[in-house]
């Protein structure tokens, strides 16, 4: 049994011989996802925090069920219970509206289409109160599930998609595949993107935190050391920001020029930055600010995503306005503003 890329290159087929449905996953959705699961990944040490949402696209009923996927819309856990995404009954109500929401509409070409999550716990598999949440919010035959299961390092993360058999859902995927583009369109690495808006009554930007572990009694020896080594490293950085803000504060104007644009590139909205830009090499990390009719939201890019120079977004409404700032040292903000008219 394999997975296959068919038909147009940006979609990854998932088939598995024998069985009565097609799934259509579009790889922009792939890379999306992908970076928002790595997040939750990295938020708690060793184990990871778990993520997870609604599937949108749709649905073509038939001998072989097609599903395609256009998209995603996260639905945030608080986490009460651990890493593991499980739904509080504050969760469950969130997760409620966004299936409302996302109900097949004619004035809209997507709906839900089912459910992931990322999976941070043994094998890959559905867990019980998963099968519980899409019998009752997700109940069509037609509807899905996904798992994608992140690993550390360059290691690409590992997926696998569900469906109902007779009515019910196995709890192991029967065909497991690399959930990254790389292996499954045979590209490069893709340009980082950012998710399309759909709502944000139900997407509170918290992170989970847990407490840290019990350090012990034997760390109490080293308190008085740790001060003393706590308070040279604050007295250092403080001497070093001065002397780098002073040193930048200095430059000539137009090396606080980030060189932000925006254009159309297809169905998406191109947004680029001078990745050569002063500001930008001198930056540890930024702000992508987007106002998108009424939505709005903030990005936080990494060096790494700083000095790619780009990223692709795709837009709700017929104007967009981005503002990217960059912080070369704690005293200095650069910031810069381009918006996008149809």
């Amino acid at each position: 049994m394999a997975a296959r890329t068919q038909g147009a290159p940006e979609y990854f087929v998932w088939e598995v011989p024998g069985k009565p449905v097609s799934i259509h996953l579009h790889l922009d959705v792939i890379d999306r996802m992908q970076a928002d699961v790595i997040r939750g990944f990295a938020a708690v040490p060793r184990r990871g925090a778990e993520v997870g949402g609604i599937l949108l696209g749709v649905i073509e009923p038939g001998p072989v069920s097609s599903v395609r996927i256009e998209d995603f819309e996260e639905v945030e856990c608080e986490h009460k219970s651990g890493p593991s995404y499980v739904l509080s009954d504050e969760d469950r109500a969130r997760f409620r509206a966004a299936c409302d929401h996302w109900q097949p509409d004619e004035a809209r070409p997507m709906y839900a289409v089912g459910f992931y999550r990322s999976h941070t716990r043994d094998s890959l598999a559905l867990a019980p109160e998963d099968i519980e949440l899409l019998d009752e919010l997700l109940p069509s035959p037609g509807h899905v599930a996904l798992l994608i299961k992140p690993y550390g390092g360059n290691k690409p993360s590992l997926a696998g998609f569900f469906f109902r058999e007779n009515g019910v859902f196995p709890r192991i995927a029967a065909l497991e595949f690399p959930f990254r583009r790389r292996e499954l369109a045979g590209s490069g690495d893709p340009q980082p993107a950012l998710p399309r808006p759909a709502t944000t009554a139900y997407a509170p930007s918290a992170r989970p935190s847990f407490p840290p572990r019990n350090p012990g009694l034997r760390t109490g020896v080293w308190i008085p050391l740790s001060s003393v080594f706590l308070l040279f490293g604050i007295a250092l950085g403080l001497m070093i920001a001065l002397a780098r803000g002073s040193s930048f504060t200095s430059r000539k104007p137009q090396d606080f020029s980030l060189g932000l644009s925006v254009s159309r590139a297809d169905d998406n909205l191109s947004v680029r930055w001078d990745h050569d830009a002063s500001a930008i090499h001198a930056a540890g990390h930024g702000v992508l600010e987007i106002d998108d009719g009424s939505y709005t939201k903030s990005v936080d890019l990494d060096a790494a995503q700083l000095k790619n120079g780009s990223i692709i977004y795709r837009n709700a409404s017929a104007a967009v306005r981005f503002r990217l700032s960059v912080f070369p040292n704690p005293r200095v903000t650069v910031s810069e503003t381009a918006e996008w008219r149809k």
